[in-house]
C-alpha cells in the first residue's frame, strides 16, 4: 500500500525534473501534488480493529479477527495502537519523499529553504490527519474492499464541490509553506478538528459494534 503512491509521486517529480518543469511556480505541479499526498492516508489507514488481508481486498471479516478480539486488550486500545502506527508510517513516508526530492533535485535545494521544507512536511502530515481519520472511520463501517473507495469518493467529492476554496488541498499545493512561507493554521485547525470528530465516531462504533 505504501509503494504504489510512493512510486506515483516520485514518477511525477522525476518527469517534471527531466522536462525542466520542477519549479514552485508550476501551477500544474501545485494542483496535482495534493492529490497524490492524500493517497497515503487513504492507503495506510489500515482496517481499524479488523484483520487486513495482505494480498487482496476482502469482503466480510477475516477469521483471525475473532482471535484478536479475544485477546486481553480493549477494542479502543487496539484501534488507537493501529491508528498511531499508521500515522507514523504516513509521516515517515512524507519525510522520505521530501528528503529524496531535496537530495535528487538541485532546483529544490536552490529554491526551498530548510525552514520552508520543514513547514511543508508538517503541513502535509497535519492536513492528512483528516483524511486518515476519515479512512479509519470507514474501516469500522465497511468491508476492506470499500474502505479506500468510500474515502476517495468523500474527499475528492468535497474537492469537486468546494473547488479552489477547499483549504486542505490549497494548504498542500497553491497555499503551501513553499509558496507563502507561513504555516496555513486555518487548514491545519480544520484538519485536526475533523480528525478528532472522525476518530471519536470511530471509537464509538468500535466499542458498540457486534461481530
Amino acid at each position: 500500500r505504501m509503494l504504489m503512491p510512493l512510486a506515483m509521486i516520485l514518477f511525477v517529480l522525476f518527469q517534471d525534473h527531466a522536462k525542466g518543469h520542477l519549479q514552485l511556480s508550476n501551477v500544474r505541479l501545485q494542483a496535482v501534488m495534493p492529490m497524490f499526498w492524500v493517497l497515503f492516508p487513504m492507503m495506510l489507514a489500515g482496517s481499524g480493529i479488523l484483520t487486513e488481508t495482505p494480498f487482496r481486498a476482502m469482503k466480510g471479516t477475516h477469521a483471525s479477527m475473532y482471535f484478536t478480539l479475544s485477546l486481553p486488550i480493549s477494542r479502543l486500545r487496539l484501534l488507537v495502537a493501529r491508528t498511531a502506527f499508521g500515522m507514523f508510517e504516513m509521516t515517515c513516508t512524507v519525510v522520505f519523499i521530501c528528503s529524496v526530492a531535496a537530495i535528487a533535485f538541485p532546483e529544490v535545494r536552490q529554491h526551498i529553504s530548510l525552514a520552508d521544507g520543514s513547514r511543508f512536511v508538517a503541513t502535509t502530515v497535519l492536513c492528512n490527519f483528516a483524511v486518515f481519520a476519515l479512512a479509519t472511520l470507514f474501516s469500522t463501517l465497511l468491508d476492506q474492499q470499500w474502505q479506500v473507495l468510500a474515502t476517495s469518493a468523500s474527499f475528492f467529492g468535497a474537492r469537486w464541490l468546494l473547488g479552489e476554496n477547499w483549504l486542505l488541498f490549497r494548504a498542500m499545493g497553491q497555499a503551501s509553506p513553499l509558496v507563502t512561507h507561513t504555516m496555513p493554521w486555518l487548514a491545519i485547525g480544520l484538519s485536526m478538528g475533523l480528525a478528532a470528530v472522525f476518530f471519536t465516531i470511530s471509537a464509538r462504533v468500535v466499542e458498540t459494534r457486534q461481530f
